[in-house]
């Protein structure tokens, strides 16, 4: 990384330049499968700049940051929940300040979401027994300042992200930090990212938010954060996550100081150690759309016009051809998943597609006796799967990837397509990659029909016309048709001009809607019966 990396000495308040530091929140550490180390490093590293022009988003994308303004008006600034929401810009007016930073207006969705969060927050802590919560205005920081060495060497500042809060409990004074989380609390005991936010907790020191409030920008550019000065420390640190939906709590850590310190040395440092660290190999995948790293990273493979048009004024994103199905169905509703807000569990036909990646995985032809518990439709499709598994013709040795999720970049479109490959096995020297579907089979199915039904097959042959699976003599795309007698299989020519033609029409016509889209409108209709996110549609009809 430091190869393409550009210092750019941030001057502080005394006017003497000083390299920008390195500030690493907490929930960042720990590894994360399919996760890019490299990504990480870049963006905790304030060193590290993204390339190209600034391109505002026109909607909030951080669910998490909208809900900690609302928070800071109610519990710092004295306003009603009402008042707070209402402070939210909305679609069509201009960003809002929140900490030196400007807060893109919230989609209606995301405002609905934002009031239910807030109110369930502070009735949560309303119902909460014991002596009340006071609100810190401030994260604690944890710094590591340069011992030594050259002028430029770096400081690193590590920050427990959350809402903090301190009270006396007897005699003891505690430090509690609460979690918010969107989705389902953690389990298990405490992981690294744990650790180190219990040890920020015992040990940190709180940010001066007035005085970082005057310079804002300098701090956003890297020049360390101002903290306050001695406060007394704490007797007692409590780490909880918080659901944002319901109010329950999950206890990740409670304890002494020196409690604190013994978990982190034992799982919170040596993982601590392993973000700045360079030399680690590089995962191309989800993290390469929003990586300052991406222009010279030659991990994901480069199609231009994989989507079928140019245009690079909108913020660089994510698509997938999920997301365009979404979109189309719903463009408020796609939105809403994007952002992450809880919906309904998944559909039948994601439950068994992700049976069938986890079996897959092993290598081994599917068995036809389902693990105990499963849903007994869907156990009748995986066993009318494992019949035709197409693991059964290939070798033990050959090599098999279930559940792959390929990153493409578009640059005429600054988009990374992220395209997933239900199965992708050899058959000989050639590749053959097969899609699985829960559906009703198309009358007379031809290749351009299958396409139009099935846009996924679409990306398929595109991602063999482009190169980013090398196509051998025998290759071939797959749609399995999945039913209860058995698999209804299709086969599909990668090499047909007419077919790759076809392809590129369909993966147009379902990116070009979404790219342009800068109001996520809902659309009300028969599909708001089974829709994972109505709940926060200000649309929904009622249930």
């Amino acid at each position: 990384m430091s190869a393409r990396r550009k210092e750019t000495p941030v001057p502080d308040r005394s006017g003497a330049a000083r390299t920008p530091c390195v500030r690493i929140p907490a929930d960042v550490v720990g590894d994360r499968p399919g996760r890019c180390p490299v990504h990480r490093r870049a963006s905790v590293d304030h060193a590290v700049r993204r390339p190209g022009r600034h391109k505002p988003e026109p909607l909030c994308t951080d669910p998490l940051t909208a809900l900690g303004a609302a928070l800071d008006l109610v519990e710092l600034g004295g306003r009603t929940v009402e008042e707070a929401c209402a402070h939210l810009p909305r679609p069509g007016e201009r960003p809002r300040d929140h900490l030196g930073t400007p807060l893109a207006p919230l989609h209606e969705g995301l405002l609905t979401w934002v009031e239910h969060a807030v109110r369930t927050w502070v009735r949560s802590l309303e119902d909460l027994p014991g002596p009340a919560r006071i609100p810190c205005a401030q994260p604690w920081l944890l710094r590591f300042p340069p011992r030594g060495g050259p002028a430029q060497a770096r400081t690193y500042e590590v920050l427990a992200g959350g809402r903090g809060y301190t009270f006396l409990e007897g005699a003891e004074r505690v430090r509690e930090l609460r979690v918010p989380v969107v989705d389902a609390l953690a389990e298990g005991p405490p992981g690294p990212a744990d650790a180190v936010a219990a040890h920020v907790l015992a040990e940190g020191t709180p940010v001066d938010r007035p005085a970082m409030g005057a310079e804002p920008w300098r701090h956003r550019g890297g020049l360390p954060l101002p903290v306050r000065g001695e406060v007394p420390p704490p007797d007692r640190v409590r780490l909880l996550q918080v659901s944002c939906s319901d109010g329950s709590e999950g206890l990740r850590f409670e304890g002494t100081p020196a409690e604190a310190e013994h978990l982190y040395r034992a799982r919170g440092r040596p993982a601590l150690r392993t973000v700045p660290r360079q030399g680690e190999p590089r995962v191309p995948g989800p993290d390469c759309g929003p990586c300052r790293l991406q222009r010279g990273c030659d991990a994901p493979a480069r199609v231009p016009g994989l989507l079928g048009f140019r245009d690079r004024s909108r913020p660089r994103r994510t698509w997938s051809v999920g997301t365009g199905l979404r979109h189309r169905t719903c463009p408020a509703s796609a939105h809403l998943h994007d952002l992450g807000l809880p919906g309904q569990p998944p559909s039948q036909e994601e439950v068994v597609r992700s049976h069938l990646a986890r079996a897959h995985a092993r290598r081994q032809a599917c068995s036809e006796e389902p693990a105990p518990g499963t849903d007994p439709h869907v156990a009748r499709l995986l066993t009318a799967h494992a019949r035709d598994c197409p693991l059964h013709t290939v070798p033990a040795s050959a090599p098999v990837h279930a559940g792959l999720r390929l990153p493409v970049q578009d640059p005429l479109a600054d988009v990374l397509v992220l395209a997933r490959v239900d199965l992708l096995h050899l058959d000989g020297v050639s590749w053959v990659q097969r899609q699985s579907v829960l559906a009703d089979p198309v009358p007379d199915p031809d290749g351009p029909s299958l396409l139009a039904a099935h846009p996924a097959l679409a990306m398929s042959v595109l991602l063999f016309a482009c190169g980013v699976i090398t196509p051998g003599p025998r290759s071939r795309v797959e749609l399995e048709i999945l039913t209860a007698d058995g698999p209804e299989v299709h086969t599909l020519d990668p090499f047909s001009p007419g077919l790759r033609s076809r392809a590129h029409a369909v993966v147009s016509e379902l990116a070009s809607p979404w790219h342009q889209d800068t109001a996520h409108a809902p659309t009300p209709g028969p599909a708001c019966a089974s829709c994972l996110h109505r709940r926060w549609c200000p649309e929904s009809p009622e249930p």
